[in-house]
């Protein structure tokens, strides 16, 4: 039964019971037989439904204190499971202790697989190192991935194809058609992996956080190749992920002195910071060359005040604000010294489809390099990437012209 309910007749009941007071008051008389047994049978309902709120109270009070326990026990569990194939994952590291009952450890053919807890820590590591990896659109799913995209079609009536609203004219004229039309962008898969051979003697340095260790060596192998295949990439044809900089949405720097301070001319920002649609601006980021950052860093306007700005601190996620958007530099970019090159790239990232056929799969390899007293970390991952929604990120091209 619902305590609104049950409050709602309790006061009803209150009130029937003052009302028969008052009557007698307001007459100047005592109660009569059959208002002292109605006012009786008030208050016994009145006791009764105290009762009944108290133990659906207790009931609620218990079924909390249940879920919480509950809860809590849950995350002891997964705090003491997560523990638990540390120790194992650190024992077969640095013991090479092979045991059946290893939580979170299996062993192959090819070595040892890493419990998926470790490779959770370092997919989370690669996020915090790349934030295009953790901004782009990402599919799990095996085989072959097509994502419709809808564009327009300037191959019917209306020159841009696009569905636009006109005048009508004169009386019985046709309005121009236009329409729009599904093509679609394809992720396939493909294999690459890092290989990293570590010393057992630093490993068996008590100082070292083994887990720690391992971690962040190899999320940062992967967030480099992640965000240089994201950003870069070299296509399909190649067997190889799509980069950002295949976007179709360019903005030319309009001469042909192809230098960093080209490419960091206010005039140009602006062109490209407007080359993406309003709708896709909210979540917009600046990803640039490092040698373009040191251009623009120094570009003044005409009161001396820099243009970009130091933003909101570490606490902000990125230091530096653009025109009111925040500014990442990657080492991955092209310079800006070539035609053709794309060393700027603004715009939402999640305009990026990857698609990730396998997930991180980290093998430890012992006996391979027992020789050299080593062990070999290897990491395997099938992804493939491709812009689905060119509007949402533009280029600076280095050209006369797009």
């Amino acid at each position: 039964m619902e305590l609104k309910y049950l409050t709602e007749k309790r006061v009803e009941n209150q009130e029937q019971m003052q009302k028969i007071l008052n009557m007698a008051k307001s007459e100047k008389r005592d109660l009569s037989e059959q208002e002292i047994t109605k006012f009786n049978e008030l208050k016994k309902l009145i006791n009764e439904i105290d009762a009944t709120i108290k133990a659906e109270e207790d009931s609620r009070k218990m079924d909390i204190e249940d879920k919480k326990e509950v809860s809590e026990e849950t995350k002891t569990s997964g705090n003491k499971e997560v523990q638990s194939e540390e120790r194992a994952f650190t024992e077969y590291i640095v013991n090479g202790k092979e045991r059946a009952d290893s939580p979170g450890m299996s062993y192959g053919s090819n070595g040892a697989i890493v419990p998926t807890t470790i490779a959770k820590k370092i997919i989370e590591k690669v996020k915090e190192l790349s934030p295009i990896y953790e901004k782009v659109e990402k599919f799990h799913t095996k085989g072959t991935l097509e994502i419709p995209v809808y564009d327009a079609d300037s191959s019917v009536d209306s020159g841009s194809g696009s569905v636009n609203v006109a005048y009508q004219g004169d009386e019985f004229t046709s309005l121009v058609a236009g329409q729009g039309k599904f093509t679609s962008v394809e992720l396939k898969g493909y294999c690459h992996g890092a290989l990293s051979v570590i010393s057992r003697k630093l490993l068996n340095n008590t100082d070292i956080n083994v887990t720690n260790f391992l971690t962040n060596k190899i999320a940062q192998a992967f967030a480099d190749f992640w965000e240089r295949e994201l950003l870069i990439g070299t296509g399909s044809a190649n067997n190889h992920m799509t980069g950002a900089i295949s976007t179709t949405n360019l903005v030319a720097t309009g001469n042909t002195t192809y230098t960093a301070a080209t490419a960091a001319k206010i005039d140009n920002l602006i062109s490209l910071q407007l080359a993406v649609p309003q709708q896709y601006q909210k979540n917009a980021i600046w990803i640039m060359n490092k040698a373009v950052f040191s251009e623009i860093r120094k570009l003044k306007d005409g009161n001396g005040n820099y243009y970009m700005a130091y933003g909101k601190g570490l606490t902000g996620g990125f230091d530096w604000e653009l025109l009111g958007k925040p500014v990442y530099i990657s080492e991955n970019m092209p310079d800006a010294t070539t035609v053709g090159n794309v060393p700027i790239l603004y715009g939402d990232f999640s305009g990026m489809a990857m698609k990730i056929s396998q997930d991180l799969e980290i093998q430890l390899m012992r006996e391979k390099y027992i020789d050299k007293n080593a062990v070999g970390i290897v990491g395997w991952a099938e992804c493939d990437s491709k812009i689905q929604n060119n509007q949402m990120i533009a280029g600076l091209k280095m050209a006369s012209s797009v």
